[in-house]
């Protein structure tokens, strides 16, 4: 390409970019523009820069979409260096969100400094929220947040996106706690941050509106000599002409050996083919077994290898987060555990509310906890009795002793409150057993209130046994009762 071609290329490009957005359709197709930057190649880059910082956001759409086509040319160095000169410029903030952006689609690394990093976070974090309309969005973003992110970015996201558009930030932050590739303390403050905030929990989260109702799911179940499986699941996309697939190969053990999550041009005609070549035959077409198979392998996955109590469990991997929507898995692979955050953790945050003097948000962060936990029922208890209702505390403290009654300290509590209600014989009881349990070894061995607690019981025990028989009406005057009232 001689100079004065490029020149005149160049001012041509130029004065479309300069155009009002009205006349600048007229004026060339977005064919020919496409066209001219092609040929002027790595020419154009600093002229499409330039745009790229414009205030106009319709001219930074432009420049954008042309230097994302230049980027998978022979100039994709020129443009990588392009980028990261703006987002180390002075340059507006706008601009250097663009170049970010496209940085990070590209698969490279940029930094930049804002004049307004808070109106910028604002503004990502409403963009990304516009975008969540259906789970399989919600799931790709959180596999985009998982792989590009820091872990204090992604929190950083998530508080500025609860502030700007609670809904999406519940949605997806209800899609990374059932992210088992996260550490479990990184999705517990995960739930801290988008539902502790605001005194709900993930289960609560807002379904996304559906503009229109998802296209049927096609599925087929195939199976090899081995006794191997292959789920494979394709929907449409609506309003595109493309498709969503989703394979599983499952070991003859029952566990998730590979997942196929991909867009293609058609449905799962060509891999079931390409799978019948391989020695597979088809055994079935049915939705709901495909679901029962697929959630099944799905948590055998996790529980295959054995782990150290505290151990994180093994990953899937995260084309199945990506592809479970199209059999409507959701948390499936937790086999129904609490998935948002560990039982553990929200309970002990709940203990020191009851301890600051605010059982009532205590209880609203109990009741996310599983119920047939003792110490989960006992603290519930706790926040009861702490604003004074004893009456409805008696049946989670009865509750908490069936379902750990070695534990003696429940037993204690259940005492307390019935000799405050003035029942002598139930906390006799409860001492009792209080008494038996702490001659086991327990927790309480290192409690320096344990020795005082069963002082104090044995002497309680001797006194209401010796308050009952002062109490108790004699045989003889017993008998003679009866007869009078016979």
């Amino acid at each position: 390409m001689g100079i004065d071609t490029a020149f005149g290329d160049l001012q041509r490009l130029a004065q479309w970019f300069a155009m009002p957005s009205g006349l600048r359709t007229k004026g060339a197709s977005p064919l020919r523009v496409e066209r001219l930057v092609h040929r002027l190649g790595a020419t154009c880059v600093p002229l499409l820069g330039r745009e790229l910082c414009h205030g106009d956001p319709r001219r930074r759409d432009s420049a954008r979409a042309a230097l994302a086509h230049l980027a998978s040319t022979d100039a994709r160095t020129r443009v990588i260096a392009e980028l990261r000169r703006i987002a180390g410029s002075a340059a507006a903030d706008d601009g250097k969100v663009c170049a970010l952006g496209l940085l990070a689609e590209l698969g490279e690394r940029g930094t930049a400094s804002f004049a307004d990093p808070m109106a910028i976070q604002r503004r990502s974090a409403l963009a990304l929220a516009a975008q969540l309309d259906t789970q399989a969005d919600v799931a790709a973003a959180a596999d985009l947040m998982i792989r590009q992110l820091a872990p204090d970015d992604r929190l950083q996201l998530l508080i500025v996106m609860s502030q700007a558009a609670l809904p999406a930030a519940q949605r997806l932050a209800a899609e990374l706690c059932v992210r088992l590739d996260l550490p479990a303390d990184h999705r517990e403050r995960i739930n801290d941050v988008v539902f502790g905030m605001h005194d709900c929990d993930a289960s609560e989260a807002v379904e996304a509106p559906a503009a229109r109702p998802p296209r049927p799911t096609h599925v087929a179940i195939l199976v090899d000599a081995a006794a191997r499986l292959v789920v494979v699941a394709s929907r449409k996309v609506a309003g595109e002409r493309r498709w969503r697939r989703f394979a599983v190969l499952i070991h003859r053990d029952g566990h998730i050996e590979d997942c196929l999550h991909e867009d293609a041009a058609d449905d799962h005609a060509p891999l079931i083919a390409n799978l019948v070549n391989d020695g597979y035959r088809v055994a079935s077409s049915d939705l709901e077994r495909a679901r029962g198979i697929v959630a099944a392998a799905a948590r055998q996955s996790i529980a295959s290898i054995a782990t150290p109590i505290d151990a994180e469990p093994p990953r899937l991997p995260s084309s199945y987060y990506l592809g479970r929507d199209l059999l409507d898995l959701g948390d499936a692979h937790l086999g129904g555990r609490a998935h948002a955050h560990p039982t553990s953790s929200t309970l002990g945050r709940a203990v020191e509310l009851i301890a600051d003097g605010e059982p009532a948000r205590a209880q609203l962060l109990l009741a996310r906890c599983a119920k047939d936990s003792a110490d989960a029922v006992a603290a519930h208890a706790a926040a009861l009795v702490a604003q004074g209702h004893l009456a409805d505390a008696l049946p989670l403290l009865h509750r908490a002793c069936e379902l750990e009654s070695p534990f003696a300290l429940h037993h204690w509590n259940l005492a307390s409150v019935l000799h405050q209600l003035g029942d002598r014989d139930g906390c006799m009881v409860a001492l009792r057993r209080f008494l038996q349990a702490s001659v086991a070894p327990s927790g309480l061995i290192g409690d320096p209130d344990q020795p005082a607690r069963v002082g104090l019981a044995h002497r309680m025990v001797a006194e209401l046994q010796r308050t009952a028989r002062l109490y108790r009406t004699p045989r003889r005057k017993r008998r003679a009762t009866r007869r009078r009232a016979r």
